[in-house]
């Protein structure tokens, strides 16, 4: 098995198997792992925020608008086919209390929205997702044979 690539916020990476991606600490962040079970062609990216203040920017793997679409575009240039590609989503915890009585969106929460539509955009299905909830994870995704493992605090290993 080979050692995981790590990913810091704001990262994407895209690659072949049998490389792995992974992402330590994810909170309100969102990781988008895009993967074709074809060629085993794929990346993930360690999503800050939802989208760019400006219109152009030079860290695509920060925001949801520029991310998948790079992903999508670098995993094509590789060998996948766009009508293959599959995606797993996971992160966008509520990492800080706030009045519970006031409901409101989070940044978690505005991540995942933003990933979630930007995949539907790209015309790329949701096969996994693990969003939300309380608490930090672990993502491994392994492009040998396109699981995602995320691990919490609170439970062991899940692989979608």
């Amino acid at each position: 098995m080979t050692r995981p690539r790590s990913l810091r916020a704001g990262e994407l990476r895209v690659l072949e198997a049998p490389a792995r991606l992974v992402i330590h600490g994810l909170g309100s962040c969102v990781a988008v792992f895009v993967y074709d079970p074809g060629p085993r062609v794929g990346g993930m990216a360690h999503i800050l925020l939802p989208g760019p203040p400006g219109k152009a920017t030079d860290h695509l793997g920060r925001y949801a608008t520029t991310a998948v679409a790079a992903i999508v575009e670098e995993s094509i240039r590789l060998g996948a086919r766009r009508s293959a590609l599959l995606a797993k989503v996971t992160g966008g915890s509520r990492m800080f209390p706030f009045d519970p009585g006031v409901p409101r969106p989070t940044v978690g929460d505005k991540n995942i929205e933003a990933a979630l539509q930007a995949l539907a955009e790209a015309r790329v299905a949701v096969v996994a997702s693990d969003v939300g909830g309380e608490h930090g994870r672990t993502v491994v995704a392994d492009l040998s044979d396109g699981t995602l493992t995320i691990t919490t605090v609170r439970s062991g290993p899940r692989v979608v």
